[in-house]
């Protein structure tokens, strides 16, 4: 995502000067001098985050300290900036619902990551109420990318379509699972244009057409898939009227 929103950046602030920060967000002391050194600031963009369910499972201290004590530390290093924040959020916030998830719905999520992400939020929103900071949370569905590693969804696919005999069963945990996913480069161009903006509040960042876990298989595998589903099943699907008010119709 960052190095998407980087070229997203060139293209829509041209004129801007672009800093990318290198500060380790869990050490307060750190990301202070960075933000000294940067000197006057205007805009965050701020995307860091633990992610990778594996990780978060493995370490939910950490999870934790990036995801929510980084958004905490993060803003402490900006008190005396009037910089406008974009935070980048998560759908996993929401719990599933099957019909088409709204900004004012309820958040419940039901994983340790999404738990994580809504105390960013709710840290952030706090802060930044009190500050008189502007803030604007980019709830972002599921995204892809062909350069992903590690345990997302499109890598571990790959992986596997890689040693796959397709005549064998392709079994696919929540196959029949709703998923809004959209490229990563689109996120990317979409969270750029809401930071570039004076929208406020949380926004949903997703394409607004949901598909099966098992259709978006099918779409990226090199051969047809006789898919077996197993496991259980959920919807994380996008409202994005919020998006096309801000950004327009054509906000894609």
């Amino acid at each position: 995502m960052g190095r998407h929103a980087l070229r997203a950046l060139e293209a829509l602030a041209p004129d801007a000067e672009v800093l990318r920060n290198t500060a380790d967000l869990t050490n307060p002391g750190e990301i202070s001098q960075a933000i000294e050194e940067a000197g006057p600031i205007d805009l965050v963009l701020h995307l860091a985050a633990m992610v990778p369910v594996k990780s978060v499972q493995a370490n939910p201290g950490a999870a934790f300290a990036v995801n929510a004590g980084g958004t905490i530390n993060l803003l402490a290093a900006l008190d005396g900036s009037a910089a406008r924040m974009l935070l980048c959020s998560s759908s996993h916030v929401y719990a599933s619902k099957e019909t088409p998830l709204r900004e004012t719905d309820a958040t419940e999520p039901v994983s340790l990551y999404g738990q994580t992400k809504l105390m960013s939020e709710q840290a952030a929103q706090q802060i930044c109420a009190v500050t008189g900071r502007s803030l604007c949370i980019a709830r972002l569905f599921s995204i892809h990318d062909p350069d992903q590693t590690g345990s997302y969804l499109r890598p571990t696919l790959e992986q596997r379509f890689a040693t796959h005999a397709p005549e064998t069963p392709f079994e696919l945990y929540g196959a029949r699972s709703r998923r809004d996913f959209l490229s990563a480069s689109d996120a990317a161009r979409l969270i750029t244009k809401l930071a570039l903006s004076n929208a406020e509040g949380p926004v949903n960042v997703a394409s607004g057409h949901a598909m099966t876990v098992a259709d978006f298989a099918q779409s990226i595998a090199p051969f047809p898939l006789n898919i077996r589903p197993v496991g259980q099943n959920d919807t994380l699907e996008a409202d994005v009227t919020r998006l096309r008010a801000i950004l327009g119709e054509r906000y894609d």
